[in-house]
């Protein structure tokens, strides 16, 4: 008897991490420079609002989008699932700032290419809109002076439902939109999320995704 315990114990398959840099990402903005090179991405809103309630307005605004690649994805149920973003050093933000305006991880499409981006895309390719589209949302309680730091995102807090958009996706692209309230006409330029992209110098600085998955 305790034979089969043991061997019903040991056949139950440890859990597979698997950690993805974007394939893409881009800084979703009219005066963005060339997303192959930049290595920031940042993110604001305007009025209170992280997504742009009508086309003429979306130059107020600021996203950032992120293009992950599912083929190495192992099959299992998804236990885990953290965006991590690297902030550049000394915000100009406050801790509660944050807090009440976190960057907030939202629903996209993902038939974007950077090599062929053009800011017009954006018009018809946007954020998910409303609390129902977001995955899940991160804000600094903390941070180092002088030094850059890691602002994660919980995508299985909800309320959107990431396993089950994950899975619909499996083998293929998905993507992540970055938005947020946080008010640049109000707080500043200084006041923005500002963070690494994957054309960032040091690898270590770059967005990366980790999935915990037991199959």
């Amino acid at each position: 008897m305790l034979a089969l315990i043991l061997a019903a114990h040991l056949s139950v398959a440890e859990p597979q991490t698997v950690t993805l840099e974007p394939t893409d990402d881009i800084w979703v903005y009219p005066h963005a420079s060339d997303p192959s090179k930049d290595p920031f991405l940042r993110v604001w809103g305007a009025e209170g609002k992280s997504v742009a309630p009508a086309a003429e307005e979306l130059e107020e605004f600021s996203y950032s989008y992120l293009k992950f690649n599912f083929k190495a994805l192992p099959k299992g149920k998804i236990e885990e699932a953290k965006l991590i973003l690297t902030s550049i050093a000394d915000p100009g933000y406050t801790a509660d700032y944050a807090k009440d305006n976190p960057i907030e991880a939202r629903s996209l499409r993902a038939d974007f290419a950077e090599k062929t981006w053009e800011y017009d895309i954006a018009r018809t390719l946007g954020p998910g809109s409303g609390g129902k589209a977001v995955y899940g949302t991160g804000y600094p309680e903390k941070w180092p002076t002088g030094k850059p730091f890691p602002i994660t995102l919980d995508l299985l807090k909800g309320p959107a439902d990431f396993r089950a958009d994950v899975e619909k996706a499996r083998g293929e692209d998905f993507a992540i939109a970055l938005t947020s309230t946080d008010d640049v006409a109000t707080m500043g330029n200084t006041a923005v999320y500002k963070v690494y992209s994957k054309d960032a110098d040091k690898k270590e600085y770059h967005p990366v995704l980790r999935i915990k998955v037991q199959p």
